[in-house]
C-alpha cells in the first residue's frame, strides 16, 4: 500500500532516464517520468526534461491518477494520464503518458508498474556495485602494511560495518595456478553478486581480490563457511575483537593465497594450525625448499601422516583420523623417525615436520 504522498525518496535523474529508454520502445506514446514537486526529470521528448509538471504535482499530492484533457495557456502540460509511481511502498514520482487520457491510462498503470520494477532493479544493482566497490577499498586497506587503525576504522564505517566483533574469510578453488597462487571459486562472482546486491546496513560485503573470494563481517556476525561453494580451500576468523586484530589477519590470509596449496580444504580444516601455515607463507622461496628437503624422501601417505599426528590430541586420535590401527600408526611414526631424524612424539620437533610437510606443499611442484 502506497505511503503518504509525497514522502519517497527522490528519482535519480540518470536511472530514471535509463528506465524511460528501455521502456520507450514498447510503447507508441512519449513517456515522461516527474519527481515529487512536479519536475519532469526523464522523458522520451528531451525537450520536456526539467520542465513544471502541474498534473504531476497535483498526483505526487494526493495519491491519486490524474487525467489532463485539456491544454490551457503558459502550461507544458499536454493531454494523456499521470499515475503515482511506487517504491518500497512510497509514492517516489509520477509516470505520465501522452494520448487520448481515457485510452492511455491503463497504459499508464501498467507503465507504472514496470517503471517501478526497473528502478527497483537498477538501484539495488547501483547499490551492490556501489558496496563492492568499498568492498575492495576496504580489503586493500586491510592487506596494506601501511594502514592504520583509523584508515582501516573509516572504511568499515562506510560499509556500515565499524561495531565489532569482526569477522574475515577467504576462499579459493581446490586447485592453484601453475605458480601455485590461489585461483578464486568458480561461484565467486555469483557470491560476490547475491552477498552485495541484497545486503542490509550492517551485513556482510564480498569481492574478489588477489586470487581470493574474501568477505567482511561486522556486528557479531558470523560469516557462511560455504559462502565460495563446497569444493573449496578456506580460512574463517569469526570473533576478531579490535581492529587491529582484524588488519592483522587479513595480510596474512593474503600471503596464504599467494600459496595456495596452504589453504586448507574443507575436510583439512579442523585442527589446522593457521600460525604453522601463515609462517611458512611469508618465507621466501628459498627458505621454503630448504624447509621441504627435510620431508622430500618421505611418501605422501607418511606427509600426510605428520599432518594429522602434528594437529591431533592423541595418537588414538590420530590413528582414527587416518583409519589406521594404532600399531600401524606407530610403525609409521618409527619409520618418519628414522628418514628425518625427527620425532613425531615430540611436539617441537613435530611442528618442524608440519612446516617442512607446509613448505613442500606451498612449492608449485609439491
Amino acid at each position: 500500500m502506497a505511503g503518504a504522498p509525497g514522502t519517497g525518496d527522490g528519482l535519480d535523474p540518470a536511472l530514471a532516464q535509463r528506465v524511460v529508454d528501455a521502456v520507450a520502445p514498447t510503447l507508441q506514446q512519449d513517456l515522461n517520468l516527474m519527481d515529487v514537486d512536479g519536475t519532469v526529470v526523464a522523458s522520451t521528448d528531451a525537450d520536456r526534461i526539467g520542465q513544471p509538471h502541474r498534473a504531476a504535482r497535483e498526483v505526487a499530492a494526493t495519491g491519486r491518477p490524474v487525467r489532463v484533457t485539456r491544454v490551457a495557456d503558459g502550461v507544458g502540460d499536454r493531454p494523456g494520464a499521470n499515475v503515482p509511481l511506487e517504491l518500497d511502498g512510497r509514492i517516489a514520482g509520477v509516470v505520465g503518458v501522452t494520448g487520448d487520457p481515457e485510452a492511455v491510462e491503463p497504459v499508464a498503470r501498467l507503465v507504472a508498474l514496470a517503471v517501478g520494477l526497473l528502478l527497483a532493479r537498477e538501484r539495488e544493482h547501483d547499490s551492490g556495485t556501489e558496496t563492492r566497490t568499498r568492498a575492495r577499498e576496504l580489503v586493500a586497506t586491510l592487506v596494506s602494511p601501511t594502514a592504520s587503525p583509523v584508515a582501516v576504522q573509516d572504511r568499515l564505517d562506510r560499509l556500515g560495518l565499524g561495531r565489532g566483533p569482526w569477522a574475515i574469510g577467504v576462499w579459493a578453488s581446490r586447485e592453484v595456478a601453475g605458480d601455485g597462487v590461489a585461483v578464486p571459486p568458480a561461484r565467486a562472482e555469483h557470491a560476490v553478486t547475491a552477498v552485495n546486491d541484497r545486503r542490509d546496513a550492517t551485513a556482510p560485503c564480498a569481492v574478489v581480490l588477489d586470487g581470493l573470494l574474501w568477505a567482511v563481517a561486522g556486528h557479531g556476525r558470523r560469516l557462511d563457511r560455504g559462502l565460495g561453494g563446497t569444493a573449496t580451500r578456506r580460512v574463517v576468523v569469526d570473533d576478531l575483537a579490535d581492529v587491529e586484530e582484524l588488519a592483522g589477519w587479513a595480510p596474512d590470509l593474503r600471503a596464504l593465497g599467494q600459496r595456495g596449496r596452504l589453504l586448507p580444504t574443507a575436510e583439512e580444516e579442523p585442527g589446522w594450525r593457521a600460525e604453522v601455515a601463515i609462517g611458512v607463507a611469508h618465507l621466501p622461496e628459498r627458505s621454503r625448499r630448504r624447509w621441504a628437503r627435510t620431508v622430500e624422501r618421505l611418501s605422501p601417505v607418511q606427509r600426510e601422516t605428520v599432518a594429522v599426528v602434528a594437529r591431533s590430541s592423541s595418537p588414538a586420535a590420530a590413528a582414527e583420523q587416518l583409519v589406521v590401527h594404532r600399531n600401524t600408526l606407530l610403525q609409521r611414526v618409527d619409520r618418519i623417525r628414522a628418514l628425518t631424524g625427527l620425532d613425531l612424539g615430540r611436539p617441537d620437533e613435530a611442528a618442524v615436520l608440519l612446516a617442512a610437510v607446509h613448505a613442500l606443499r606451498s612449492l608449485s611442484a609439491g
